[in-house]
């Protein structure tokens, strides 16, 4: 009986833990909600464990347009993404896609504006007006996918909450079982 007991708890620290395994993002450079004022080539981001080499992400302007990635490497926990040219002005999201090393897809969204002094920009004007032109349209949809965003973040959460409990009951029931079939040997 007490094999069965402490086999028990041993199992429930054990896959308790595991239900936990998801991953997501530690950290970004830039950082989420930021405004960058020097010139941008490198997006960095940080996991909070290793990710398989098929993890990627996207750079998008205000419109939802993409911008090209010369290069995107994964290294343990960080994939870090290089430009040829430095991010013009404007409001940018970063959807990015891993697989934690759990095995369990995972995405998530991030953005930052870049917003380097008209002295430093070494851009035509019209890219720099039409950045500015649609900052109030960008703010709203921004907002708009931000909330998208926190709705997924909680849809998780909740289905890794469902998950832990189906875990633990199934756990109560194999105890249960245990303990009758014990007790009918006597």
């Amino acid at each position: 009986m007490k094999k069965i007991l402490v086999l028990t708890i041993a199992c429930l620290l054990t896959f308790g833990n595991m239900t936990y395994a998801h991953t997501g993002l530690e950290s970004s450079n830039p950082e989420d909600g930021s405004t960058i004022t020097e010139e941008l080539t490198t997006v960095t981001l940080t996991f909070e464990t290793e990710i398989e080499e098929t993890s990627s992400f996207e750079l998008q302007n205000a419109n939802g347009e993409p911008v090209a990635v010369d290069n995107i490497t994964v290294e343990n926990n960080t994939m870090t993404g290089t430009f040829d040219q430095p991010i013009a002005n404007g409001d940018y999201e970063v959807p990015w896609k891993i697989i934690g090393i759990d095995g369990h897809p995972i995405e998530g969204t991030f953005s930052f504006s870049v917003d380097i002094p008209e002295s430093e920009v070494a851009e035509e004007e019209s890219t720099s007006e039409e950045a500015t032109n649609g900052s109030a349209e960008d703010t709203e949809e921004q907002m708009d996918k931000e909330e998208e965003t926190k709705a997924d973040t909680a849809e998780e959460e909740s289905s890794n909450g469902t998950v832990i409990g189906i875990v633990i009951a199934v756990l109560v029931i194999v105890l249960i079982g245990s303990v009758l079939l014990m007790r009918r040997k006597k």
